[in-house]
């Protein structure tokens, strides 16, 4: 295995530029069309459950602000790793592993993230990508360089940026985009550059960074009913225009884009049925310590070697107009090709850059400018390079939107006063059905044009504010404010409270904080759901934890032997599954699940990699914001053993009384020693033994959760098992198409038809009247969107259209709800 040595530098670092598209850390197999791209990211095949662990250093930032800590900061991480980790349309998990020593993990197995802090120079808040690979490897899905490390590296000093600001959060969510294969976007999304970032803490992402994600680690079903653009950037002559910006813009809707092959061709993937303006642009021009235009790393060939691109040419949109005026519809499934740019070099970058807008809804500066519909003008201040002439908006500078729904107001574009020469102010006007949107912006002027992804947006009501924050019962907190309502969350650093209750009268929210040290100041915010915060207005209130609980966890058992999984039990206080993490310091100890019985009580089945004894490990417990660590907790032992694991068939989970499978590995079955097989202790009565797989009937009148696995041959005891117990399985009782044509065998369900079936069994309280219970559907293993979902107690219609690569014939149709499994379907397919 060959491993390659990546160069953190400045050239992907995070720096402040001019920011608009998904783009990945790319390799191409030849120097010449057709461009075949080679990613750089994590192989799913050699993850378990497609799960990458991230572990951060013990020693984190050495300056703090007053009330800030380590536990805090951790809290702020994870909550940044799990916007990634929660993209539906990705198959990539990532899962908090626990605290390490800076560089400890250099030698490890398994493929990992380490968070390291480090004194970073003056403007740069953090950097982050992939720093250790492996040999390009060929799958079905295509040929890519498996990430064997990736860092995320974020400010020792964190005085001026504390963990409860925004910017913090936002910084530790970009940096983890580029450790897991994202580079810059140009979109304002998560991955642009904090210049012209559009995103908040509640609204940490944008359609681009999930797209761009979900290209990388796509989910059978992540394209269906989405449609795609294909084109290419060339001049008249017919010279492509490599690493140009193309933006798919629908109108008062969202922005997706990518970045060209070298030979100016490119592919926009995951955009929503619709009507699109499609523009393209040059990267913006290398900012003082950036390496490359837009601080984007090159691509290389075969040979390592970076491929040009990077061209000056004039901003159009398509075809070729300083002005959108032509759309271009997407089609579900489709692919639109043949959308061409014709554009004009130029030897000089655009003199309009690196736009930011603000907006003042109190005394705070707000980025990006939020503007309201209940005010009949608002007023932006405006800063960027291009824009101002000696204290006055530059001559001949006009700003426009490409949605409609806002406009500059007649005269509106005017000299700041405060600031003349480093801002200007707009009044914005709405049009007459201006609604909670997007505005994307157009800066033109003379023949240099700009455009700005989701330069500002539109909101119907203020911001919510704190007035108080008091203790309630137990550790219940008491919240009283303006603008607040049963949707407001309440951010305790980087964990939301649970909210018990509402009171419409008095506006007070009664909520659950989370754990923490006895006299941890928690830095308290509101979040609305229309993406703002209290921080909008105010600071963060300060709230001193006045609870006093034990922060000792207890393992159940301090060694396991290498190359096993096991059930481990961990005994503490107030556990509880939104908020309890636990990790050992390696990503060559992985956490596959954890179930929690009881508030003191968590179950957790570990995975030990091979080749690892010898070795001890710490275990630490984050608990909403306490966090605890036991040094050398775990030591991992050459010992022979057996352990236990589930197959696909039982993998969702044991049904009381019915027939389950498990495989015994590490021990060998002869027949000649009694098998004892329990759940929860209760005897089970083996039916078969064939090779290494245990046929079992599972014990009657098991409750729905965790039950433990133990099995017996003969005086060698195989190591327990933590597995799910479900309800009994709900059913599918019919399937039909079209107006109510039943499938049977002789009339097989066909490509493109709406499909409809009704599953019944369910538990009652499973899916009430007007929920939306979480849903999968696949048909010969093929994740299938479904379009519609119709819950009704016991009972749940489904409505879905079978995509053209599934295979012909009878096919497994596999649904689950909530996490239970339907029992089994087999449904006849053909194509017409």
């Amino acid at each position: 295995m060959t491993r390659t040595f990546v160069r953190m530098a400045l050239a992907s670092v995070l720096l402040s530029t001019a920011s608009f598209g998904y783009y990945h850390f790319t390799r191409y197999n030849g120097t010449s069309a057709p461009f075949n791209a080679i990613p750089e990211k994590f192989d799913l095949s050699a993850l378990r459950n497609n799960t990458v662990t991230y572990h951060i250093a013990e020693n984190g930032p050495s300056n703090y602000a007053t009330t800030d800590g380590f536990p805090l900061v951790v809290s702020q991480i994870r909550a940044a790793a799990r916007v990634w980790s929660e993209i539906e349309t990705s198959e990539l998990r990532l899962r908090f592993g626990g605290i390490i020593q800076q560089g400890a993990n250099q030698n490890a197995a398994t493929p990992s993230i380490d968070v390291v802090f480090e004194d970073l120079p003056p403007g740069v808040n953090g950097y982050g990508g992939p720093t250790v690979r492996n040999d390009i490897v060929n799958t079905s899905a295509g040929a890519l360089m498996p990430i064997q490390r990736s860092v995320v590296v974020l400010a020792r000093d964190i005085a001026a940026r504390p963990s409860w600001s925004e910017q913090y959060f936002l910084t530790a969510v970009h940096e983890f985009g580029h450790a897991l294969g994202l580079q810059h976007s140009f979109v304002s999304g998560a991955m642009a550059t904090e210049i012209t970032r559009a995103t908040t803490k509640i609204r940490p992402i944008l359609p681009d960074d999930a797209v761009g994600l979900s290209l990388l680690y796509p989910t059978r079903a992540f394209k269906e009913g989405l449609g795609t653009v294909t084109g290419r950037v060339a001049t008249a002559a017919n010279e492509g225009m490599g690493l140009a910006s193309v933006v798919a813009v629908s109108p008062g809707g969202a922005a997706i884009g990518t970045l060209t092959h070298p030979d100016g061709s490119y592919r926009i993937d995951g955009l929503a049925p619709g009507q699109y303006f499609l523009y393209t642009h040059p990267l913006p021009p290398a900012l003082q310590g950036e390496a490359t235009p837009g601080n984007v790393v090159l691509p290389v060939d075969p040979a390592g070697r970076p491929l040009p691109g990077g061209q000056q040419f004039d901003t159009v949109f398509y075809p070729a107009s300083r002005i959108p005026f032509a759309t271009v519809e997407v089609v579900a499934n489709t692919s639109k090709d043949g959308i061409n740019f014709s554009v004009t070099r130029r030897n000089t970058p655009s003199s309009i850059h690196s736009v930011q807008t603000y907006s003042f809804p109190g005394q705070r500066a707000v980025k990006p400018a939020h503007v309201y519909t209940s005010g009949a003008r608002n007023l932006v201040v405006i800063s960027g390079t291009g824009l101002i002439q000696g204290g006055q908006p530059a001559p001949g500078l006009q700003i426009g939107s490409i949605s409609g729904v806002v406009s500059v107001a007649p005269g509106g574009i005017q000299r700041y006063a405060p600031s003349p020469d480093f801002y200007l102010q707009a009044e914005f006007q709405f049009g007459q059905f201006a609604s909670e949107s997007p505005g994307h912006l157009i800066f033109s002027r003379n023949n240099d044009l700009y455009v700005l992804p989701y330069g500002l947006r539109v909101v119907e009501r203020a911001a919510p504010q704190i007035e108080s924050v008091t203790r309630g019962d137990a550790s219940d907190v008491v919240i009283t404010g303006t603008g607040l309502n049963a949707s407001t969350k309440i951010g305790f650093d980087g964990a939301f409270g649970t909210v018990r209750s509402f009171d419409e009268i008095s506006g007070r929210l009664t909520v659950t904080a989370p754990q923490a040290a006895v006299g941890t100041t928690m830095h308290v915010v509101a979040y609305g759901a229309d993406g703002q915060s209290s921080l909008f207005m105010q600071p963060a209130v300060n709230y001193a934890n006045p609870l006093s609980d034990s922060d000792a966890a207890t393992l159940s058992a301090t060694s396991l032997p290498s190359g096993t999984e096991s059930l481990l039990e961990i005994s503490g206080t107030n556990f509880s599954d939104a908020s309890t993490s636990i990790g050992f310091g390696t990503p060559d100890i992985t956490v596959q699940r954890v179930w929690f019985p009881s508030p003191n009580r968590m179950m957790a089945n570990v995975l030990v990699a091979p080749g690892t004894s010898g070795n001890t490990y710490n275990f630490t417990v984050l608990n909403g914001l306490r966090l605890t660590t036991q040094t050398g907790a775990l030591q991992v032992t050459a010992s022979k053993a057996g352990w236990l694991t589930l197959p696909p068939s039982t993998n969702g989970g044991l049904v009381s009384g019915a027939t389950a499978t498990l495989q015994l590995n590490g021990l060998s079955i002869n027949g000649l020693t009694p098998l004892q097989l329990t759940v929860n202790d209760r005897p089970a009565q083996i039916l078969s033994v064939e090779g290494s797989t245990i046929t079992f009937t599972v014990p009657t009148g098991l409750a729905p959760g965790v039950a433990v696995v133990r099995v017996q041959n003969g005086a060698e005891v195989a190591l327990p098992l933590a597995v799910p117990v479900v309800q009994q399985m709900a059913s599918i009782s019919s399937v039909t198409a079209g107006f109510g044509v039943s499938i049977t065998p002789e009339r097989p369900a066909r490509y493109g038809e709406l499909i409809s079936l009704l599953v019944t069994g369910l538990p009652e309280n499973s899916a009430p009247v007007g929920s939306q219970p979480k849903i999968t559907l696949s048909i010969g293993g093929i994740e299938h969107r479904l379009l519609t979902v119709n819950p009704n107690g016991s009972f749940l219609q489904l409505q879905f259209s079978i995509q053209t690569v599934v295979p012909q014939g009878t096919q497994p149709l596999v649904i689950t709800v909530d996490g239970s499994p339907v029992a089994p379907y087999s449904l006849p397919v053909r194509a017409f």
